[in-house]
């Protein structure tokens, strides 16, 4: 009696005890998946502390040559600036105007840049004056403009508007109508074939876009002979 009951209890019991060696398989493998999944888990924050650090060290980096340009002083121009002045105006005559922008640009100072243009001025290589006559000159030989654009030129050279006028009063003895049938002359050719219509407003608009203005673009519309040859 007593040998049945003990024969029996293994097929009774359909599932190992927890502290039988059975049930040790199951056990290891969900230790070994435990331990699997944590030692993932772990690397993921390391790869992310090194993502986080080098992003913050490249901010950082970037920051600090930010901060060194902004403490560094302008790089200092080389040479004086009565020599840079004479340089620039080797290609061709300039006005004090041009002269004082071109050497801010190259960063030297006013004071220093007031010293080299008094020095240019004394030894007669600068002067606002002469600089307009040769500028109305160039511009009525090789390419006619009315006094408009002769004006607006200038000014934006930095040259006063009594000085322009002056050096608009010395140009040769012709007129602005003249100066603008010389300007006009060559295309007068081509365009002689056209109709009256096309052919005025055609003259009309190539001497506006040239600054003459409009009394003298009608008197050259009136009488557009041309009595000088076209020098443009």
């Amino acid at each position: 009696m007593g040998s049945s009951t003990w024969a029996s209890r293994p097929a009774s019991s359909t599932n190992p005890a927890r502290g039988s060696t059975t049930a040790r398989p199951a056990s290891g493998r969900a230790a070994r998946t435990r331990s699997s999944s944590c030692a993932i888990t772990r690397t993921s924050p390391r790869r992310s502390t090194r993502r986080y650090a080098s992003a913050a060290s490249s901010r950082e980096t970037r920051r600090a040559v930010r901060t060194v340009r902004k403490a560094s002083p302008q790089a200092q121009p080389f040479g004086s600036p009565y020599e840079a002045a004479v340089e620039f105006l080797a290609s061709r005559p300039r006005s004090v105007g041009e002269i004082r922008r071109h050497l801010r640009a190259k960063r030297y100072d006013d004071e220093a840049i007031d010293g080299a243009i008094d020095k240019l001025r004394a030894q007669r290589y600068v002067d606002d004056l002469d600089f307009a006559k040769y500028w109305v000159e160039q511009r009525s030989r090789f390419r006619p403009k009315g006094d408009r654009a002769l004006v607006s030129e200038l000014t934006s050279k930095g040259v006063a508007r009594e000085t322009i006028d002056a050096a608009l009063g010395d140009l040769p003895a012709e007129s602005e109508g003249d100066r603008a049938r010389r300007a006009i002359a060559r295309q007068l050719r081509r365009w002689e074939s056209l109709e009256p219509r096309e052919r005025k407003r055609k003259i009309h608009a190539f001497l506006a876009a040239r600054g003459f203005g409009y009394d003298v673009i009608d008197e050259v519309i009136a009488r557009p002979s041309v009595e000088a040859e076209a020098d443009i």
